[in-house]
């Protein structure tokens, strides 16, 4: 028997003399698995329970932080006539709506375009157009720089020449909105609408 003197203070061990070439041997003591009592089970549900709610509710705060502000939705129409007035307008325009449908209002502080000559440039890397330009006052009524509140519509126009209506047909032509909270600016896609023959 091993002398409890010479024994290493270790619980969970079990030190065993061998009677034939005196050497020790060492056993790991088995216990038995440890069981949670039901207040501890209580416990441990409530704080994951909580631990839930708490990353839901941040995750909640993050998505209404980025999706505050001013959102702008618009759309390009072609083919555009102006009819009253006292001097016929005998030219054919392009006509950008914008509806802010945010929560915050913003400002419109210009109104330009970009061609891109080809679906990668215009659709991924939105870099290095082949031709850029700005409209100059393209509203009367709403003139830039325009306060756009919450629920506003603002219209603009510009000239539908033949190089745009090319442009348009051979490429990516896209009118873009400048605001003051928009970066690069909003922009819609224009596409050309066909006349239609009239039928007699």
């Amino acid at each position: 028997m091993l002398d409890a003197r010479l024994r290493p203070p270790f619980h969970d061990v079990i030190w065993i003399a061998d009677p034939h070439n005196g050497r020790i041997a060492m056993a790991l003591n088995s216990a038995a698995p440890y069981a949670f009592s039901s207040n501890e089970l209580w416990t441990i549900g409530i704080a994951a329970y909580a631990a839930v709610i708490s990353t839901f509710v941040l995750g909640w705060d993050a998505y209404k932080w980025l999706a505050s502000g001013a959102k702008i939705n618009l759309s390009a129409s072609s083919g555009m006539k102006i009819l009253g007035g006292q001097v016929p307008d005998p030219k054919t325009y392009l006509s950008i709506t914008a509806w802010n449908v945010g929560d915050q209002p913003t400002t419109i502080t210009n109104l330009g375009g970009m061609y891109f000559d080809s679906w990668w440039s215009a659709y991924v890397t939105r870099r290095k157009p082949s031709e850029t330009f700005i409209v100059n006052e393209p509203s009367q009524a709403q003139r830039i720089p325009y306060r756009f509140e919450v629920g506003d519509q603002w219209i603009g126009l510009t000239d539908q020449t033949d190089d745009i209506v090319q442009k348009a047909k051979d490429g990516y032509l896209f009118l873009i909105l400048y605001t003051t909270r928009g970066g690069r600016g909003h922009r819609v896609r224009v596409k050309i609408r066909e006349r239609k023959s009239a039928e007699l």
